[in-house]
């Protein structure tokens, strides 16, 4: 059944992008507010000099209405327990509107030379930290913990023993529907009732001032998502397309397999191509809940967003904006 976009309990976050000295490091999570994006992650990346948490609050204080979280920490460069602590730390900041995504790490944890966090892990840290948070610390309001995942195993960690998933798997319905399956049998095998977890979708928005630049931008995203063969989306996608098994780099695909690829990972093309698509892919999805990581080509990202924005009014999706004052 589809989901009319102008359900009030539509809600699209976006992930901020820009790496802005701290003075001035809370100008995209207020632009997002005042664009009407109901929350803002922003990613840990230590290499920058700049901690996530320490953004994050200083955005609690010039924010009112958007939820916050790390796009996303990971129990690798901190302990669980000082995740639990930093999260408190947030939610006093921004009591009912923080949140916490934790994930494998990515950069932060190739920065201090360490591999990754397993799904053994990142439950065991799940847990952890919402044990913490419930025992330890007297906040206002709930912190929730979310595990980031895009393979079987770490969807299925998430659906056992988070608060909620960060599922980055694409745009392509049946692949957003196997991911689904993956959560709900993590669920199942945990005991829980998988109707009852939350899951936010990622939504990769890839814009340019034409649909064949926009094909261009998004390539280097969706191939990384091929190559990694233990997603959810790689594992589809080359199921569907045998002749994708010799692909390395962009310039293996041809242009049937990029447009097949970009398609299934992101909505794409001009604003307002994007914004459609944007829209469509919600009106579809299993979820109410949409990450987006905004990009124009060109741009940088408070204008990506002020774009999405406006093509998002210009589609028909007023009601998914809620704009301050």
């Amino acid at each position: 059944m589809p989901y009319p976009t102008s359900a009030s309990d539509l809600r699209i976050d976006v992930n901020d992008a820009t790496d802005l000295p701290l003075a001035e490091s809370s100008r995209f999570a207020v632009r997002a507010e005042e664009l009407g994006f109901s929350g803002v992650g922003m990613p840990d990346h230590p290499h920058t000099g700049r901690d996530v948490f320490v953004r994050l609050v200083l955005a609690a204080q010039q924010t009112e209405r958007v939820t916050l979280f790390p796009s996303v920490a990971n129990p690798v460069t901190r302990h669980p327990k000082m995740l639990a602590s930093l999260a408190a730390t947030l939610g006093e900041s921004a009591p009912g509107r923080a949140c916490l995504m934790i994930g494998s790490g990515d950069l932060a944890v190739k920065y201090l030379g360490e591999p990754g966090a397993t799904a053994s892990q990142l439950a065991d840290a799940a847990e952890t930290i919402r044990r913490t948070l419930d025992s330890e610390f007297a906040l206002a309001a709930p912190v929730p913990v979310y595990i980031n995942a895009s393979s079987p195993r770490m969807l299925e960690a998430a659906g056992a023993a988070a608060d909620g998933v960060y599922a980055m798997v694409g745009v392509d319905p049946e692949v957003v529907a196997t991911a689904m399956d993956h959560v709900a049998a993590g669920a199942r095998e945990a005991q829980r009732d998988a109707d009852s977890i939350p899951v936010a979708l990622g939504l990769p928005v890839f814009m340019a001032d034409s649909e064949q630049r926009a094909y261009e931008s998004a390539a280097r995203y969706a191939l990384s998502g091929l190559l990694n063969r233990n997603r959810v989306y790689s594992r589809l996608m080359r199921e569907r397309m045998p002749s994708l098994e010799d692909v390395s780099q962009a310039s293996d695909l041809s242009t049937e397999q990029l447009h097949r690829l970009v398609d299934a990972m992101v909505a794409h093309g001009t604003p307002q191509q994007a914004a459609e698509r944007a829209l469509a892919f919600a009106e579809r999805a299993p979820t109410r809940h949409f990450i987006a990581r905004v990009q124009l080509a060109g741009e940088d990202p408070l204008s990506a967003i002020e774009a999405f924005a406006s093509a998002l009014r210009a589609a028909g999706g007023e009601s998914v904006l809620r704009p301050s004052g």
